[in-house]
């Protein structure tokens, strides 16, 4: 039995060293032509949210309650208005969702009648984790197209043509 549990306890250690942090986010942009406007999410992994709301020394005890200070809300979206960016459009924040795991902010542009190229910028968590890659999808009706942005090319220009 001593045996056992010895070796159970090595597997559990050595999977613990040997575990593969993520260190990635999932953004897709959906373009309604019908109504000129764009809905985003942006999917993340919760703990990157609470790691970066601690690194600006708020208190996490609420976030994702009724009790949450309306002050992380701000922050969050002058956060993301600083890293995730759409060449020539402002986007407006219509909200997020808090679990265990992830967290997924909710985006809109009104008024979008794409050119020929549309630039993303996406450095999400990047002044975090030099790791950090950010998967976009851009779904223009039928057609999609997807980038991988890192910390070396936080940018994409996707096509409409």
């Amino acid at each position: 039995m001593h045996f056992t549990s010895k070796i159970i306890g090595s597997i559990f250690l050595l999977s613990i060293l040997f575990a593969h942090k993520f260190f990635i986010s999932t953004t897709d942009i959906q373009i309604k032509p019908e109504e000129e406007r764009v809905e985003i999410t942006i999917q993340v992994f919760s703990h990157d949210v609470y790691l970066l709301l601690e690194n600006a020394n708020y208190k996490t005890i609420n976030v994702g309650t009724d009790k949450e200070s309306a002050d992380i809300d701000i922050f969050l979206v002058n956060y993301l208005s600083e890293n995730f960016m759409i060449q020539d459009y402002r986007w407006k924040y219509l909200g997020k969702e808090i679990g265990l795991e992830y967290t997924v902010f909710f985006l809109e542009v009104e008024k979008f009648s794409p050119s020929s190229n549309v630039a993303i910028l996406n450095s999400l968590f990047m002044d975090l984790y030099n790791e950090q890659r950010n998967i976009v999808h851009f779904y223009n009706g039928s057609v999609l197209q997807s980038a991988s942005m890192t910390n070396n090319e936080p940018v994409f220009a996707f096509s409409f043509q």
